[in-house]
């Protein structure tokens, strides 16, 4: 697919929806508006997660090199960088305005984050008081690090996110998060619990998750497996965040960079997924 047609997309929808978040008002409190406006410099961020850029330095340098006839007034790497962090709250309500859960159903999954080697866990201090050891049972080990708990439409498109130490259970994750639907909420079965559940119900959420081995389940076989079946769309969606995306190899000195680095992967991946699916249609 030709690159110049995405970036064009990228931005517009991009533009719009700063344009719908901002208004008549101002993202600043004080001082002019930069020449390189927020649109833009978030425009660059996301095709730089396309491309599979791992830094802000190497989209700028990646930008300079490509686009410098559309983005003339880019600037310095240094006020680039210093940018991409701080539009962290403008990523959060474009995620907000662009995705929201469907009415049929919507599927939740966690995805463990570590942030450096278990050699090196006891001397890094980069997060100290905001990592933590936790457990990731897919592949049977402990790890130091963050949790994030995503909640995905049936578009495919993950519309929420909740970033947290990795020793928090994801049933709080899902407390937290479950909000503003009335549907089919799939998860797995850590998510077992009469509490939970009693409780998503009365937000009218039907929470769905297999059962146990030991557990009765008066369920037709049909309809859990069918359920399944769905929620392993989300575990498609973080396997594709975690190959193309290397959203578990995020660097960051700070809590603060680090998660604005984890919600543009996601915004990158959900906005490429929409247009390979409007190219897929045309």
């Amino acid at each position: 697919m030709d690159q110049d047609l995405r970036l064009v997309w990228l931005y517009c929808v991009i533009d719009d929806a700063v344009r719908l978040i901002v208004g008549d008002g101002r993202t600043r409190s004080r001082g002019t508006e930069p020449e390189l406006t927020d649109a833009e410099v978030l425009t660059l961020q996301l095709w730089g997660e396309m491309e599979g850029l791992a830094s802000d330095a190497a989209i700028w340098r990646a930008a300079v090199d490509r686009w410098i006839d559309w983005f003339p007034t880019i600037g310095s790497e240094w006020n680039f960088t210093r940018r991409c962090a701080n539009l962290h709250p403008l990523m959060d309500r474009v995620l907000v305005l662009l995705f929201a859960p469907s009415g049929d159903w919507n599927a939740f999954d966690g995805l463990p984050l570590p942030v450096c080697r278990q050699a090196r866990a006891n001397r890094d201090r980069r997060f100290k008081g905001e990592a933590a050891w936790g457990y990731c049972a897919a592949k049977g080990e402990h790890y130091y690090g963050f949790k994030a708990g995503v909640s995905m439409n049936s578009h495919g498109e993950i519309y929420r996110l909740w970033l947290g130490p990795a020793n928090v259970d994801e049933r709080e994750m899902v407390e937290a998060t479950a909000f503003g639907m009335h549907s089919l909420l799939l998860a797995d079965k850590g998510l077992i619990s009469p509490v939970l559940t009693d409780l998503m119900l009365g937000r009218g959420i039907d929470l769905t998750t297999p059962l146990r081995r030991n557990m009765k389940d008066a369920r037709p076989h049909w309809v859990v497996r069918q359920a399944m079946r769905l929620r392993r769309r989300v575990e498609t969606a973080l396997g594709v965040l975690t190959e193309h995306f290397a959203i578990a190899r995020t660097r960051g000195r700070d809590f603060w960079r680090w998660s604005s680095r984890i919600l543009r992967k996601i915004l990158a991946y959900n906005l490429l997924h929409r247009f390979e699916g409007i190219a897929a249609s045309a």
